[in-house]
């Protein structure tokens, strides 16, 4: 009989046993898949080794490519070390042969090193390339990193993905900083200070003003400590002024209706001049 009961109980215990191996094996497995999965259904990112932007985003990649002029230009910028550079480091200020940061310290280019160097602390010298594939040129999802790359603007992201508006201080500027540098591709300073024009008396001011007083959905990341000028007050997002330049230059659809002018009477020998006013 009492070889029974052990018996019985060896088999109770092998089983408590199992139950305890198999409890913990789920709890080991579920901290592992848990970050993927809350990933996938928050709508964020978890990038692994070798899979490019543009395996979930061809849509969007086909858009940019079919730009022309928009996207030969951020090809351009993305292909240009040191606009890549001087975004990483926290160029506010740009020349030739040096950049100053948002601490004003100057980095000078290192012509025997190809980088540059902190003058502060000359061991630092840094070279930012996002030509990943090492080709020479920027393709597919490499364009992609000019403006999400958290990395790239010193955000601090799980995913390392950020989003960085068209109107970002150090793009295309906006109505309230203006820390891009019109030398750093050469452009015309109405080109890098687009959001600035944007915002004054024009025919896109009132559009700008009011997207640029709403929340979009992305969250604003303060690069190097600073709150961008294209926050939407204190909500931590960033606005939504970078519809006024996305709606000239995608191909985003929108139903809008369009209200002709009244005709003008002509056989009215005293008319209202205003209709004819600036």
């Amino acid at each position: 009989m009492t070889g029974q009961n052990n018996s019985l109980q060896t088999v109770r215990g092998d089983k408590v046993n199992r139950k305890i191996i198999l409890y913990f094996a789920l709890m080991v497995f579920g901290l592992y898949v848990m970050p993927n999965t809350v990933s996938l259904f928050a709508g964020q990112h978890t990038f692994y080794s070798g899979v490019s932007c543009e395996k979930c985003h061809s849509d969007v990649l086909t858009q940019v490519e079919h730009s022309g002029y928009v996207y030969d230009k951020h090809k351009a910028a993305a292909g240009n070390t040191n606009y890549t550079t001087y975004l990483s480091i926290g160029g506010i200020s740009y020349s030739a042969n040096s950049i100053t940061d948002y601490n004003n310290i100057v980095w000078n280019w290192n012509i025997s090193e190809g980088k540059w160097q902190n003058s502060s602390n000359p061991n630092i010298m840094v070279n930012v390339s996002l030509d990943a594939n090492r080709n020479g040129q920027i393709d597919g999802g490499e364009i992609c990193m000019l403006c999400h790359n958290a990395t790239l603007f010193n955000a601090t992201t799980h995913t390392g993905i950020t989003v960085i508006a068209c109107d970002d201080d150090r793009c295309h500027g906006n109505r309230v900083y203006s820390y891009n540098s019109p030398e750093i591709l050469g452009s015309f300073p109405n080109i890098t200070a687009a959001g600035y024009n944007l915002s004054q008396s024009n025919v896109h001011q009132p559009f700008y003003l009011q997207a640029s007083n709403q929340s979009s959905s992305y969250v604003i990341s303060e690069p190097f400590g600073r709150t961008p000028g294209n926050a939407n007050g204190s909500s931590g997002f960033i606005s939504s002024g970078y519809w006024t330049c996305e709606g000239c230059h995608t191909d985003t659809t929108v139903n809008i209706t369009i209200l002709p002018p009244p005709p003008y009477n002509h056989s009215v020998s005293n008319p209202e001049k205003k209709r004819y006013l600036p």
